[in-house]
């Protein structure tokens, strides 16, 4: 039960961190409206979930053992803190980018984010194969936490800059919420470590 909450509080983070698709959402937001911003969610959804369900079935495929799994999982926690470290340092959300986002974009964007594949490696898919041993079809119920989370993050995120952008845009605020997020993102890596060893 704790794996499956730890997804699904790793998917809410992900869906508030602001990387392409965020901003892809919010510049469609300011130039096409919500329901354009929406669109560019739901097929960065289907791009991220299946990217990871292919980088899920090459791994699973290994048959990677205990200890495998637990070494990546040290490389896990390490990556949750570099995450951690890059949350903290945000103070703004860039939404000048005037760039239209197509699902071939929106594909390419997750093939080439080297952060999205270094998160799944190294923390997604070990959480989701410890599940997995827990749990019959653990790994795809950690997948559908994980996503489920990260879709309403960030629906929500998107709908509540469509209504509040000027407040929204303030720097203090913007940094005062990703630094709790960045604190989280440490209680998740320190907590990762603690299981491992």
């Amino acid at each position: 039960m704790t794996l499956l909450i730890e997804a699904f509080i790793l998917g809410l983070i992900g869906g508030a961190v602001p990387g392409p698709i965020l901003t892809g959402t919010f510049t469609e937001i300011l130039g096409n409206g919500f329901l354009r911003g929406s669109r560019v969610i739901i097929l960065a959804l289907i791009a991220e979930t299946f990217g990871a369900l292919i980088a899920l079935y090459i791994l699973y495929s290994l048959g990677l053992s205990e200890i495998i799994i637990q070494v990546i999982s040290v490389g896990g926690s390490i990556v949750l803190f570099w995450l951690a470290l890059n949350v903290w340092k945000i103070h703004e959300i860039n939404t000048e980018t005037k760039k239209i986002l197509s699902f071939p974009k929106i594909l390419l964007l997750t093939v080439l984010n080297s952060g999205y594949w270094l998160f799944w490696i190294a923390v997604g898919i070990p959480k989701a194969l410890l599940l997995d041993q827990k749990l019959i079809g653990g790994k795809f119920l950690f997948l559908i936490s994980f996503e489920l989370a990260w879709l309403l993050m960030t629906f929500i995120l998107a709908f509540t800059f469509y209504k509040f952008r000027p407040i929204l845009q303030k720097k203090n605020l913007i940094g005062v919420t990703f630094k709790i997020l960045a604190m989280i993102l440490v209680i998740l890596g320190i907590k990762t470590l603690i299981n491992v060893f």
